[in-house]
C-alpha cells in the first residue's frame, strides 16, 4: 500500500494527505475537542453560576451582619434606657445616687421622705421630698450634678428659706421633690 501511495502523482498524493488529515481533523473533533469544548462550556456556565451564589452569599452575610449590628446596638440602648428608666422602682439605688450627687457636691441631706407612686399610661413617677442644706454654689453643682446621671431624676418644687450667715458664709436650707420614673412593664 505504501508503494502505491509513492508511486502515485504528487496532485492525488496531496488529495489523499487532505482527506487524511481532514478525516483525523473529524476524528479529532468528534472524540476529543467537542467534548472539551463542551466541557468547556458547561464549567464557564457552572462558574457564573457559582459567582451569582457567591455574590448573593455575601448579600446576605452583608445583611446578617448588619442585622448582627443593629442588634447589638439594640441591646446597648436597652440596657442604657433600662439605666434611665428602670422597671424596678430601685429606691435604694435612686437615694444612693441622690447621696453621692450630695456628698460629691459638699451638700447635706437633712430629711427624705418618699412619697407614694404615681403611674402614668406607661411609666411611674416615683417622688421623694428632700430637705437640703448648703451654700447656693452647692446647691446649683447638686442640681446640675444630678441632672448628669444615668437615671432621669427631675428636680421640682423647689423653695428656699432665708439663707443663714455662719463662718463658712452663706447657707441655705432648700426643700425640692426629686422625680423620678420607672417603665410600666406590660407583661405583668
Amino acid at each position: 500500500m505504501l508503494d502505491q501511495f509513492l508511486k502515485m502523482p504528487i496532485a492525488k498524493k496531496i488529495l489523499v494527505l487532505g482527506v487524511v488529515v481532514v478525516l483525523v481533523g473529524l476524528v479529532f473533533w468528534q472524540f476529543y475537542y467537542s467534548p472539551s469544548l463542551d466541557e468547556l462550556q458547561g464549567v464557564k456556565k457552572a462558574h457564573t453560576q457559582m459567582q451569582s451564589k457567591l455574590a448573593e452569599a455575601q448579600a446576605r452575610k452583608k445583611t446578617y451582619d448588619e442585622d448582627v449590628q443593629r442588634m447589638e446596638d439594640l441591646k446597648i440602648a436597652s440596657v442604657k434606657q433600662r439605666q434611665m428608666l428602670p422597671v424596678e422602682s430601685e429606691m435604694a439605688s435612686f437615694l444612693n445616687n441622690l447621696n453621692s450627687v450630695a456628698e460629691l457636691t459638699g451638700l447635706e441631706i437633712l430629711s427624705v421622705t418618699p412619697m407614694a407612686e404615681a403611674p402614668e399610661k406607661y411609666y411611674a413617677t416615683i417622688p421623694v421630698k428632700l430637705e437640703l442644706e448648703g451654700s447656693f454654689l452647692q446647691l446649683s453643682k447638686f442640681f446640675y450634678q444630678v441632672g448628669k446621671l444615668d437615671r432621669i431624676i427631675n428636680i421640682v418644687n423647689i423653695s428656699f428659706d432665708k439663707p443663714k450667715i455662719s463662718e463658712n458664709g452663706a447657707v441655705m436650707k432648700a426643700s425640692v421633690r426629686a422625680v423620678t420614673f420607672r417603665s410600666l412593664d406590660k407583661a405583668k
